[in-house]
């Protein structure tokens, strides 16, 4: 787990980061709040006064190894995000598949990027939806509701059929998600039989949807649109102003859904495959 300390350097260094390209870090503060014991995801390079210089943190998710990192504007082109990756080179080695997530936007991320054996992939819009907007009407025999164990190998199919996660990887994650308990998952059901599946991380005053999945067998019948706004309006009762998500751009018909619930686009995140013979 990271010290509060190592929270305070990665935030501040951030900060400064995101003011002077004008981006948006994907740094998963949750996952960075919880870090599992025994495991080296996060690796760290300070100067001889204690400032952070630069910073690599690895993710697993149910899938591909992430990899997102970041320098001090003041103290780029000396090697140093070079020297954290050789750091993390025994985490990696350990890694399937390894894809390094860079804002579209980023200029010094993508000259690193052109430097290394990377391949574009794909692109993901982060997207936010309002407390002010309209909530889309609810279908009555659409439902929400927690959980239960025994629902780990339907959110484990889910996870393989909806977004390509290979079986023993999705059911690793999700086990790991289970025991740690602070991301609450529901089960969506149609009729009263199990639909989809739906997961939420709370950040400060917002939340982050993930893992949002209906059966593709069911996929069409407007249920997706209802669990969503199901959720929006539980968390706006709560009092949370923000509700957030990402979708592959790629992916129109999540992104149709996603409009038409309220949600509107104000980032794009763009994913590398780093070619691991060459690490």
């Amino acid at each position: 787990m990271l010290e509060n300390k190592q929270l305070d350097d990665i935030r501040s260094l951030q900060e400064i980061c995101e003011e002077k390209e004008n981006i948006d870090l994907k740094l998963n503060w949750d996952s960075l709040r919880n870090r599992p014991d025994g495991q080296q995801n996060d690796f760290f390079q300070y100067d001889d006064n204690g400032k952070l210089l630069g910073y690599l943190a690895l993710y697993t998710f149910g899938g591909p190894m992430e990899l997102c990192g970041m320098v001090h504007p003041q103290h780029r082109q000396k090697g140093i995000f070079s020297q954290l990756f050789k750091q993390a080179r025994h985490s990696l080695e350990k890694a399937s598949k390894l894809l390094i997530n860079a804002p579209a936007n980023s200029a010094s991320a993508k000259s690193f990027l052109k430097s290394r054996p990377c391949t574009y992939s794909f692109s993901e819009y982060q997207m936010k939806r309002q407390a002010s907007m309209i909530i889309a009407e609810v279908n009555p025999q659409v439902t929400l509701r927690n959980a239960i164990e025994s629902d780990l190998k339907f959110i484990s199919y889910l996870d393989s059929v909806c977004f390509d996660i290979p079986d023993h990887e999705a059911i690793a994650f999700n086990k790991e998600v289970w025991l740690r308990g602070n991301e609450p998952t529901f089960i969506v059901e149609y009729g009263g039989k199990k639909a989809g599946k739906i997961r939420i991380k709370k950040e400060e005053d917002a939340i982050w949807i993930y893992g949002f999945a209906i059966k593709p067998s069911l996929q069409g019948n407007g249920i997706g649109r209802s669990a969503l706004s199901q959720v929006v309006m539980n968390e706006q009762n709560k009092g949370i102003e923000r509700v957030h998500l990402e979708v592959a751009a790629e992916n129109e018909h999540a992104l149709g859904l996603y409009k038409s619930c309220g949600f509107e686009p104000y980032g794009t995140q763009d994913y590398y495959e780093y070619d691991l013979n060459k690490l």
